[in-house]
């Protein structure tokens, strides 16, 4: 399972949480997301149902993170089972964060801002731990954003086969 490109709001993004989702101007592949006045627990969040029992890796880029850090629960991204809620792994640095998880059934990745504040999610990517584990061995500057060879040099000589099976999304209880 390969899947890119999970940050166009009006795709792949539920209804934001006390907060609003735009695109990073001139960038297709982000997403910011900013608090709405005075309130709290803001987020926008990406529900799936497949796969299970697989071990998978989301990848993103957080930055230009303003307002009150203290005041996010669980960090800037979590990923957690539903029914019951089941918090799987979460982080709050900035930079480029990995987190692994095995999922056991349907799950949320959720992107956070502080309140009163926003937040920049950027080159998300969600893959098996298998996969993770072969492009991460070719080097970080071997791909561009969407896991392409570069042009000037990466992948030069070498064909790379990327299967790619879409999850069932489900955003607002319908699935797409």
């Amino acid at each position: 399972m390969y899947l890119r490109n999970l940050t166009y709001p009006r795709m792949m993004l539920g209804t934001p949480t006390n907060s609003t989702v735009s695109m990073i101007a001139g960038n297709q592949k982000g997403v910011t997301i900013t608090a709405q006045e005075g309130r709290q627990d803001c987020f926008v969040q990406m529900w799936f149902n497949a796969p299970r029992d697989t071990s998978l890796v989301f990848q993103t880029d957080i930055w230009n993170v303003v307002g009150d850090q203290s005041t996010v629960r669980n960090g800037y991204v979590l990923i957690a089972e539903l029914d019951p809620w089941k918090s799987l792994c979460s982080a709050a640095n900035t930079g480029r964060i990995s987190l692994k998880f095995t999922p056991t059934r349907d799950f949320i990745i959720r992107l956070a801002c502080p309140d009163s504040g926003s937040a920049n999610f950027t080159q998300p990517l969600l893959m098996t731990e298998a996969e993770w584990n072969e492009l991460h061995a070719l080097g970080e500057g071997y791909f561009d954003g969407d896991l392409m060879p570069l042009t000037n040099g990466g992948g030069e000589g070498v064909t790379i086969l990327i299967p790619f099976m879409p999850p069932t999304l489900i955003i607002g209880g319908l699935a797409a």
